[in-house]
């Protein structure tokens, strides 16, 4: 694994994050407006990057390691998990213009992206935060 990787899934989790909690981190951070702003208006693109990201992070990391993980590093590989589940759901959230557009020939596949969607989306907010909170343990333990 390369080690620009865990530096790739840190910056990932926080624009997701940034991107789903927008107002939330607006009110605690006024300043972040413009950054926020200008973030939201890529989210689509920014959605599939996560969505590959972090099947990526899946495959790779999480599965691959995940004997010696779990052995050694239990708390590494729950954080990784975690943040692989918050990367996958927000990316199918941001992408989900995308996705439509690619699957709209398959109604099975694009009747389980709208569940989805519909499941996730009163939680945008929530998992953006978490999205950001899992950016900063992340970051805690690869520094």
């Amino acid at each position: 694994m390369s080690s620009l990787m865990p530096w790739i899934f840190l910056i990932t989790l926080i624009v997701l994050g940034l991107i789903a909690a927008a107002q939330k981190v607006g009110e605690l951070i006024p300043a972040s407006k413009g950054l926020t702003d200008s973030l939201k208006q890529t989210e689509g693109w920014v959605g599939l990057v996560a969505i590959f990201l972090a099947l990526y992070w899946l495959i790779f990391v999480v599965l691959r390691y995940i004997g010696v993980m779990l052995q050694h590093a239990l708390l590494s590989w729950i954080i990784s998990v975690l943040g692989v589940i918050v990367m996958l759901a927000l990316g199918l959230l941001f992408a989900q213009g995308q996705l439509k557009d690619w699957t709209k020939s398959n109604e099975k596949i694009s009747g389980m992206i709208n569940s989805a969607v519909a499941f996730l989306e009163p939680k945008r907010e929530a998992l953006g935060l978490v999205a950001l909170i899992l950016a900063l343990v992340f970051l805690g333990k690869t520094i």
